[in-house]
């Protein structure tokens, strides 16, 4: 059997990166996706989302496709968070086509790409690519997160966190792991403020 292509997107809380999975979900072109959840935005994907896009076999609960991590940032708990996630998962795999991995806004990309190069993974799953959703409104206002104090009450309340990684090295972790470099509300800035905005290419990613 083929391996299941798994795309990683990752960004800072409130960057968009829910909003983008509804999207994919919602126009899925019959696409059969799982979706690993490591943070919930404000507008979150639930079963009527699966339900309206039509991905399960008659007969099978439409949130089986979709999974929380509710155990804190990702890349500080990927033994114990995403082995078993990914596992179940894999075990449906003749059932897939796809699997979408939202991190948290506090994640490092990196050690979660890496996990898929476990053998118990890699046989069965690749990352086609790595997304970092960045928010363009907060840059022109010379921020790097539009809530940073939702930031920091994530960071506070997560005890499985083992980083102390300041912001910024954070957003360069995330553009450094990236294939491509999402910007969203690009529709609450101008033309000008738009053009100020310049993401160095990403580097390839190890």
């Amino acid at each position: 059997m083929h391996k299941i292509p798994a795309t990683i997107i990752t960004g800072f809380l409130g960057s968009g990166k829910t909003t983008i999975i509804r999207h994919l979900l919602q126009n899925n072109k019959s696409h059969r996706i799982a979706v690993l959840v490591n943070e919930f935005g404000e507008m979150g994907v639930d079963g009527d989302i699966l339900k309206n896009c039509q991905i399960c076999e008659e007969g099978e609960n439409p949130e089986d496709n979709i999974i929380e991590l509710k155990n804190g940032c990702l890349c500080c708990t990927v033994q114990e968070e995403f082995y078993p996630s990914i596992e179940k998962l894999l075990e449906r795999r003749a059932s897939l086509d796809c699997i979408l991995v939202e991190t948290s806004g506090l994640a490092l990309p990196k050690p979660l790409v890496q996990a898929f190069n476990w053998p118990e993974i890699r046989n069965n799953a690749t990352v086609d690519g790595v997304v970092t959703v960045v928010d363009c409104e907060a840059l022109t206002s010379g921020k790097l997160v539009s809530n940073l104090n939702a930031l920091i009450v994530q960071r506070d309340e997560d005890d499985n966190i083992e980083h102390e990684t300041p912001i910024e090295e954070l957003f360069e972790d995330q553009l450094a792991c990236a294939d491509l470099v999402l910007l969203t509300k690009c529709d609450l800035v101008n033309e000008e403020e738009l053009s100020l905005i310049h993401i160095s290419e990403p580097t390839r990613r190890t």
